[in-house]
């Protein structure tokens, strides 16, 4: 069993397809975070993913904001599945709510909901069957915890409480005799060996995150358990060291402490699996900041973990970390156990496939913008033109015959599909004028189709056409396309005496006079164009000499480098200036080939030391 935890940073934004980047991560069960997509944006080719099942957790708060997703296989399909941790997004059958919510009086009903409306939590239920062919109960806890905005103060208290309701949830399901697995982004670095350059050791340890990691984890090195290294056994959860004891009661911060003062903490039965494996690998890190380029220098932090209770743990074989998977500013995180997972028959209720959009039950306005297939409707539509034809000549027959009995000079035939019809008679021309009443509704259709078609008859010139040299064939169509926009009655006659004047003989003198005159034209034009082009360059020259640009950036100290330019967005009384630092990209203060300390500001155009 393979089981991966990523935050991909937009389901939507993956280069490739979806399902070829999950086939590519070779997990049984794929954890993802900060999907960025809620219930209105989330697109077919997202929920429903050949060979997998998907399960999702929206944010309620804002549009494109934090969200997460748990693909699993078709062999490894969960026998339950929910949304959050509170309970209170729950709206599925009783047979399908996972349950187990823990002690909750600590938190009021509007901060429980307040917690759950980002959709940072989604929870699904296994069975798997371990290497001594006992099946047991598995939750997969997908969690995306809080950021702490350092100028947000009430986002420490959320990410803090958010915090205390995990380790709630977690332990409710591990007491009920469920093995249990919190993976995802914890957006917190444990120890300084998880962190690429920790501000101060002594004070590292005292960020009220970190505390909480502290009593929320075992750690088996540092107590001196030798049971899970030396002989891989399962470790008892309630046995813990004096050192574990104590950080049982230690409090998540002050606030917590006082809420709190009267009893315990439980905690530690959870166990950090990458650094079980690799409790000393250094530069193991899974998120890096990509606008300074640190990923080039790794110099990021380790934020994503795999927590497993510690009966669970005999059966991991190893947690790796997969940096070499890019698309994102995290990498993933993947864990391998010896167990294997007893698929469930079908899909739990939660399971996008049951969306009424993508269930067929639900249809989407785009079906009503889509070309329809010939051969779907042809026979439909062929029926029903010639049914709709044999109707419209019916009734117009009708109507003929009961106009031509008291109207016998009206014509009804494709002779008459026009308010003026020519007649000649031998040599001369004679126009015979119809008068039609706006009662008449076969003449007003019949005149409305004469215009479509003549309208259809002119020929729709380019936008280029306007710009280039006019023939005089071009002129005498444009002049026939007037005349009949114009005034119908005169269209004929306008196109004849057109058409003769254009078609009469042109004597040789008039032709030599004629290309002198242009060849005259075409001499004085290009004069002009040349006369033109000159002041123009002139000007051009001008104003390079007064607007020069936006300097040449200044070399850097360290590398003698072009530097790049930085705007501060921060804000602040800095808000909006813009300064040069190194272009390398950012690292240790000991690495010689990541960035240097250069920095300059930028004032008015000129640089300022």
């Amino acid at each position: 069993m393979r089981i991966l935890t990523w935050n991909i940073n937009g389901v939507r934004a993956t280069k490739a397809p979806l399902k070829q980047v999950l086939d590519s991560l070779d997990a049984d069960i794929v954890c993802l975070q900060e999907t960025k997509v809620t219930r209105d944006q989330l697109d077919e080719a997202s929920a429903i993913v050949e060979g997998y099942s998907s399960y999702f957790s929206f944010s309620k708060a804002r549009s494109g904001y934090s969200g997460v997703a748990t693909y699993c296989k078709d062999g490894a399909t969960p026998i339950k599945a929910e949304e959050g941790l509170t309970g209170l997004l729950v709206n599925q059958k009783e047979g399908d709510i996972i349950g187990c919510y823990g002690d909750q009086t600590m938190f009021t009903e509007d901060e429980l909901r307040s917690l759950d409306k980002e959709g940072r939590a989604v929870i699904t239920q296994h069975t798997i069957r371990d290497t001594n062919g006992k099946e047991r109960l598995l939750a997969v806890i997908n969690v995306y915890c809080p950021r702490a905005d350092p100028e947000k103060e009430e986002r420490k208290d959320f990410k803090l409480r958010f915090y205390r309701l995990l380790q709630t949830r977690a332990q409710a399901l591990l007491q009920a005799g469920s093995h249990v697995i919190v993976l995802g982004d914890v957006n917190t670095s444990h120890r300084p060996i998880d962190h690429c350059d920790p501000d101060d050791v002594e004070y590292f340890s005292e960020n009220p995150g970190r505390k909480w990691l502290d009593q929320f984890l075992y750690d088996p090195h540092q107590s001196g358990d030798t049971l899970i290294s030396q002989s891989n056994h399962s470790i008892n959860p309630n046995h813990q060291s004096d050192a574990a004891s104590d950080q049982l009661n230690t409090s998540l911060d002050s606030s917590i402490q006082a809420e709190n003062a009267s009893e315990k903490v439980p905690g530690g039965y959870f166990v950090d699996t990458f650094r079980f494996f690799h409790p000393t690998q250094r530069s193991a890190f899974t998120c890096w900041c990509t606008v300074t380029g640190a990923r080039q220098t790794n110099y990021g932090t380790r934020i994503d973990y795999i927590l497993s209770n510690k009966d669970l743990l005999s059966q991991f074989t190893d947690c790796t970390i997969m940096p070499e998977v890019e698309g994102s500013d995290h990498c993933p995180v993947r864990g391998e156990l010896a167990c294997t997972i007893v698929t469930a028959s079908k899909c739990p209720a939660l399971c996008s496939k049951y969306m009424p959009e993508f269930a067929g039950k639900q249809q989407k306005l785009s079906v009503f913008f889509t070309k329809v297939k010939k051969g779907e409707t042809g026979e439909e539509k062929s029926s029903q033109d010639s049914a709709f034809s044999s109707q419209s000549s019916d009734g117009q027959s009708d109507i003929c015959s009961q106009q031509s009995s008291s109207q016998p000079w009206e014509n009804c035939s494709s002779e008459s599909e026009g308010s003026d019809v020519l007649t000649k008679q031998g040599q001369g021309q004679s126009r015979i004028s119809m008068k039609r009443t706006a009662s008449d509704p076969v003449v007003g259709r019949s005149v409305k189709k004469q215009k479509t078609e003549q309208v259809k008859t002119v020929k729709q010139g380019t936008l280029m056409s306007f710009f280039g040299k006019k023939t005089k064939t071009e002129t005498v169509d444009r002049r026939i396309a007037n005349s009949s926009d114009f005034s119908q009655e005169n269209s004929e006659v306008d196109v004849k005496k057109d058409v003769v004047v254009s078609n009469q003989p042109i004597s040789s003198s008039n032709t030599t006079v004629d290309d002198s005159k242009e060849k005259e034209s075409k001499d004085a034009e290009n004069d002009k164009n040349t006369a033109e082009t000159k002041p123009k360059q002139n000007q051009a020259a001008f104003w390079k000499t007064v607007l020069k640009g936006p300097p040449p950036p200044p070399p850097c100290k360290g590398h003698k480098e072009p530097c790049v330019l930085r705007t501060v967005k921060k804000q602040g009384p800095n808000f909006g200036k813009q300064f040069y630092v190194c272009a390398r990209p950012q690292g240790h203060s000991s690495n010689h080939e990541a960035r240097c300390d250069h920095f300059q500001w930028v004032s008015r155009g000129k640089d300022k030391l």
